[in-house]
């Protein structure tokens, strides 16, 4: 599987630009808030169920494409958690909407996709250019143009079945820093806040801000006591507790598929941080929920 990737930061005069790219094996998907820019989806060799509330599921399967909006709600749920990758490719720039729609790739549900190891093989050419410094963003720009180019020519529609209704540490980035480095720093941050689901490497960040990785780990010493991954791993724990506050019904299983962990690690570092389990912590929250239901429903004497 190949890390999630970011790329630098853009030039703001490209109209198109390649955001990230990697591929990980099938796994449960749950974006609430969406995706910041486009992204392609490339399905492999299992498939699942894509879900986007309001509007729809559909089955996914292998050597298919699907294209998601920015900012959509969106979960996907494989058929196997142990077969079958998913190659995923973020395209920004102010003209990523309209070039996807003239392509006529802004279609809702997945489609097959002809000559599909090409496409795959593509996309992980595309990474490791980038991973072994070949390519800038600059370079991708037209690379990523006549993929969607290709793509567009590629793709078939399916014959859709519609399935609708089926803290010392600071987690938040300060924006108020004002040395000359602060902008760059401020956009690790952000990054990392934004792609917390993701197998996101801090060398990719770092390389994203223009900084070394030892650069901004002095960087997170100095404002946050703390290496750059211990800070997206604080990261990445606090936000699966928070969601666990917010279903106190749901598994550890989910809480980690949450955050893009491995369950083990997950309550391995878990019980590390909070003290105790997150299944002992669900367990506490479900009789404490109990013990209020019983409270409310007691006869006023």
């Amino acid at each position: 599987m190949l890390a999630f990737r970011l790329t630098g930061l853009p030039d703001s005069r490209l109209p198109l630009y390649l955001y990230c790219i990697g591929t990980h094996e099938q796994k449960v998907q749950l974006r609430p808030e969406g995706f910041p820019v486009h992204q392609l989806f490339l399905s492999r060799s299992a498939g699942g169920e894509l879900k986007i509330p309001g509007k729809g599921s559909w089955s996914v399967g292998a050597g298919q494409l699907w294209v998601m909006e920015p900012g959509i709600a969106n979960e996907f749920y494989p058929h196997s958690r142990t077969n079958g990758e998913l190659g995923y490719i973020g395209i920004g720039g102010d003209s990523a909407g309209s070039v996807l729609q003239s392509a006529g790739l802004l279609h809702t549900g997945p489609r097959d996709l002809s000559d599909f190891e090409q496409f795959w093989s593509r996309t992980t050419g595309l990474w490791h250019a980038l991973d072994d410094g070949k390519l800038g963003v600059w370079n991708t720009s037209p690379i990523i143009y006549q993929l969607i180019l290709d793509m567009a020519r590629s793709v078939t529609t399916l014959n859709e079945t519609d399935l609708s209704g089926v803290e010392s540490l600071s987690l938040t980035p300060d924006y108020r820093e004002s040395d000359p480095g602060s902008e760059a720093f401020t956009r690790a941050l952000a990054l990392m806040h934004a792609h917390y689901q993701d197998d996101l490497l801090l060398k990719h960040v770092a390389e994203a801000v223009g900084y070394s990785v030892q650069h901004l780990n002095r960087l997170f010493h100095q404002r946050h006591g703390v290496t750059g991954h211990q800070y997206m791993q604080r990261l990445r724990l606090q936000k699966a507790s928070d969601w666990l506050d917010e279903h106190p019904r749901a598994s550890v299983r989910e809480a980690a598929e949450t955050v893009g962990m491995e369950v083990n690690y997950f309550i391995r570092i878990f019980k590390r941080e909070f003290g105790e389990t997150p299944g002992k912590g669900i367990k506490q929250r479900n009789q404490l929920k109990g013990e209020n239901i019983d409270t409310d429903a007691a006869p006023t004497l």
